[in-house]
């Protein structure tokens, strides 16, 4: 997952997902970096915004409905879908956005739960 700039409202966010999925992903490198090589782009990292977009509408007590939100709100947008609309890696099970959505979801409510420091 790379770095994004300090104005970034989703950088809590990212360090969150960085920490709590990146540290155990398969495309992960032995300092928790991302594996991926081009043209493969991590969706985590992609589409990041809309995920947690997209996992902060669901009511927390209906775990059934994430990742049918995250499929609805964010594979639309993913650069591997073919001229068909087909995802490989979501087909073949290394979608990282769906592998490790337990995980995100963990680190998206880990991040709404800290106090703002208004």
């Amino acid at each position: 997952m790379s770095q994004a700039g300090a104005a970034d409202p989703y950088q809590p966010y990212r360090e969150a997902v960085r920490r709590r999925v990146c540290s155990v992903c398969l495309d992960g490198t032995d300092d928790s970096g991302c594996g991926l090589v081009a043209p493969q782009r991590c969706p985590l990292d992609e589409l990041l915004p809309r995920i947690v977009d997209a996992i902060r509408e669901i009511d927390p007590r209906h775990h059934d409905a994430f990742a049918a939100a995250v499929e609805a709100r964010v594979c639309a947008h993913c650069t591997e879908r073919d001229g068909f609309g087909l995802c490989r890696p979501r087909r073949d099970g290394r979608c990282a956005a769906l592998v490790y959505l337990p995980l995100v979801v963990e680190a998206v409510r880990e991040v709404d739960a800290r106090p703002d420091p208004a």
